[in-house]
Formats: C-alpha cells, sequence, structure tokens
C-alpha cells in the first residue's frame, strides 16, 4: 500500500487521536465516500463491510498468490510447504 498524502493539519489530528497510516489507507481503500457540504467527502468503512474484511482476513492465514510481469496474478495456492524466496528479481 502507498502512503496517503495529508496534510500537515492531518497527520498533527492522526498523531493526537491515535489514528494510524495503515488504519487511514484501509479506510481509503475499503471504505466509502460520502460527499458533504463545501466540495469534501468524508470516508469511512460500514460494519457490514468491516464485518466482511474481519472473515476474509481470518482467513488469510496459509494463501499465497504467484505473481508474475507487471504484477499480474499468475496463480494462487495454498500454502502447503516452505517458500522459496530470493533476493534477486526475474
Amino acid at each position: 500500500m502507498q502512503k496517503i498524502a495529508t496534510t500537515a493539519h492531518a497527520r498533527q489530528r492522526m498523531q493526537q487521536r491515535a489514528i494510524t497510516d495503515i488504519q487511514a489507507q484501509l479506510i481509503e481503500q475499503f471504505g466509502v465516500a460520502e460527499y458533504q457540504k463545501g466540495g469534501s467527502y468524508v470516508g469511512f468503512i460500514p460494519e457490514k463491510k468491516l464485518a466482511e474484511l474481519r472473515r476474509a482476513i481470518d482467513k488469510l492465514s496459509g494463501i499465497t498468490v504467484i505473481y508474475g510481469d507487471e504484477d499480474v496474478a499468475v496463480t494462487a495456492m495454498h500454502q502447503g510447504k516452505r517458500i522459496r524466496r530470493t533476493k534477486y528479481a526475474a
């Protein structure tokens, strides 16, 4: 995930309210936007969608996705054995 763009004011308020960067990123990625007066909008994750995300996260253990060229998913599997890692890109 890429870090979201924030103003100095937003960073200060997030720090004061113990809201982490990853929480803000998750809201931006999976949340819904509702427009308000003045041209801005609020982003949040509704309770129903949050419950779906929790269930999906709980089932992530042991799942592996293999990516190829241009970050395209080539295959997916349940991880049964150790993954071979390398420092070098293909």
